[in-house]
C-alpha cells in the first residue's frame, strides 16, 4: 500500500508532466523545387537520398551537369575517402564534399554581409548512411540568421537554396 509521501511524490510528479510543453513539430516549408522533400525550416541542413542504382560517380555528373544548368560553377571536390585511403586509413564509404558556387548571387551577400563567408561556397556533400547514399548541404537561407541581413539578401539567399536544391535534384537521379 502506497505511502503518503509516494502519494504526494506521485501527485507532484503528475502536475510537473503536465506543465511541461509537447515537444514541438519541426516547422517545414515546401522545397523550392518540385519532387523534392520540404524543408525544415528548424535545421540548417537538408538531406535528400539518391536514387537506388545511382553510383556515385553519375551522382558527380548530376552535380556538374546540375551546376552548370543553374549557373553555378564547381569550384572545389574534396574526396575524404580517397583522401583516407591515400593516407593507409581504411575507408569503405564514400564522403565527397562538392563546392559548388555562383559568385554573382554569392556577391549580393557578401556585399551586405561579408561575415556570410564562413559559409561560402556552398557545399553538397555525397555520404553512405546505412547502406544508401546520401546528399546534403547547409541551407544558404537559414546561414542568414547568424547575420543581421536585409531583404535583398533574403531574396538572394533564397534563390541560392533553389539552385542548390535544383542541383540536388538533378544529382540525386544519377545526373538524369
Amino acid at each position: 500500500m502506497p505511502s503518503r509521501l509516494h502519494k504526494s511524490l506521485a501527485a507532484v510528479a503528475l502536475s510537473c508532466a503536465m506543465t511541461l510543453p509537447l515537444a514541438a513539430a519541426a516547422a517545414t516549408v515546401p522545397a523550392p523545387v518540385a519532387g523534392m522533400p520540404p524543408i525544415n525550416t528548424d535545421s540548417p541542413l537538408y538531406v535528400v537520398p539518391v536514387q537506388k542504382g545511382v553510383t556515385p560517380a553519375q551522382v558527380q555528373m548530376g552535380i556538374q551537369s546540375g551546376a552548370e544548368a543553374e549557373n553555378m560553377n564547381v569550384v572545389g571536390t574534396l574526396d575524404v575517402q580517397k583522401g583516407l585511403q591515400e593516407r593507409g586509413i581504411p575507408s569503405k564509404s564514400p564522403y565527397v564534399i562538392y563546392e559548388v558556387c555562383n559568385l554573382v548571387l554569392g556577391s549580393k551577400i557578401l556585399d551586405t554581409d561579408p561575415e556570410f563567408g564562413a559559409f561560402a561556397p556552398c557545399k553538397i556533400v555525397l555520404y553512405e548512411k546505412q547502406g544508401k547514399l546520401m546528399l546534403l548541404t547547409y541551407l544558404p537561407t537559414y546561414a542568414l540568421k547568424y547575420f543581421p541581413t536585409n531583404p535583398a539578401a533574403k531574396r538572394v539567399a533564397e534563390a541560392l537554396n533553389k539552385q542548390i536544391i535544383s542541383v540536388m535534384k538533378q544529382a540525386a537521379a544519377g545526373g538524369l
